[in-house]
């Protein structure tokens, strides 16, 4: 197998050191490419033979897009001709809502093209899959992340958070960014945190799976002078990797006549999770366990449960939350 993986940052070198580090996938071939040619070299001569500096004329059956987020609709176009499965980690409205467009375009290629394959969209999408299992009927789903992975990933969650986000509420609503404050809880250590409405692409994949669901929601943690400096420009520079990182879902709905909860949540330094996603996601394409072909969200193409546990073997543990 040969994967392409565009981008050598945070999530773009834990991807390539998953990929030649796994003992399932012993005959996978990794290309890096990145437009700063020298941190492509880097991983190159970090890892040997087993890897090697490509380019978009690069053979590949598996292309893993981990650029800043903002490009990636733009690079999946380029390169949707030429690889049968296209992963992209972009939490980008604007990124995911061209690239869902490009349903119809994936499937004349016969490609598959992975619209959020990270923390968040990605786990959150599945672990809302496997929260709606046993539902008769799911009236509302809410999703809160928190963390960043690298710098790219702290100046899109800066930008989304003084940007309008969306919401769907039997249609389509639009909210001011920083709005909407509600005390989250994750799974230890991140804990308690307020988060706020942002612009977040998970409501868009979500109804997509969810198309009766009565509101769908996403918030992002921050602390007040995130909330207030999101208008201007970043005030520090971006830690080069996030340390802490969490997403939760609730889903409420109908059991028979009973109205029914059930919160899932996992934590893990955002990068890290994201680079065990795209492992998860290349491990079941290699034993032929993705159906699909088109553009189309992470949940849509795995099962919930078959996929946690892939996640988990690649040390990315979901927990249920069960009260006081």
């Amino acid at each position: 197998m040969d994967v392409l993986v565009v981008g050598a940052g945070v999530v773009g070198a834990g991807v390539v050191q998953r990929l030649v580090s796994s003992p399932l996938l012993p005959m996978v071939r990794v290309a890096v490419l990145d437009r700063n040619p020298d941190r492509a070299q880097h991983l190159s001569d970090q890892y040997g033979p087993l890897v090697r500096v490509g380019s978009f004329e690069s053979r590949a059956d598996v292309v893993v897009l981990a650029t800043a987020a903002g490009s990636q609709a733009r690079l999946a176009h380029r390169i949707v001709d030429s690889a049968g499965l296209v992963l992209s980690t972009s939490d980008s409205v604007s990124d995911v809502r061209q690239m869902l467009a490009m349903n119809d375009l994936a499937r004349q290629r016969m490609s598959l093209v992975v619209v959020g394959a990270g923390l968040a969209p990605g786990i959150t999408d599945v672990l809302v899959a496997r929260a709606a299992m046993g539902f008769d009927r799911v009236v509302e789903i809410h999703v809160a992340k928190f963390g960043t992975g690298g710098p790219s990933c702290a100046r899109q969650h800066h930008k989304a958070l003084s940007s309008r986000a969306l919401e769907w509420r039997g249609g389509w609503k639009q909210r001011p960014g920083g709005s909407g404050r509600e005390l989250c809880w994750f799974p230890s250590p991140v804990d308690a945190a307020d988060c706020y409405r942002a612009a977040l692409p998970d409501p868009l994949l979500l109804v997509r799976r969810f198309a009766d669901v009565d509101r769908i929601t996403a918030r992002m943690a921050a602390t007040r002078r995130d909330r207030f400096s999101s208008w201007l420009p970043m005030l520090r520079r971006p830690h080069p990797e996030g340390k802490l990182g969490a997403v939760r879902v609730e889903v409420r709905g109908r059991r028979g006549a009973a109205w029914a909860g059930r919160i899932l949540g996992a934590a893990a330094p955002p990068g890290v999770a994201t680079a065990a996603v795209i492992m998860s996601v290349v491990e079941l394409h290699a034993v032929g366990k993705l159906d699909g072909v088109g553009a189309m969200g992470l949940a849509e193409i795995v099962d919930a449960c078959e996929f946690l546990d892939v996640l988990e073997r690649n040390g990315i543990i979901c927990e249920l939350f069960a009260g006081f």
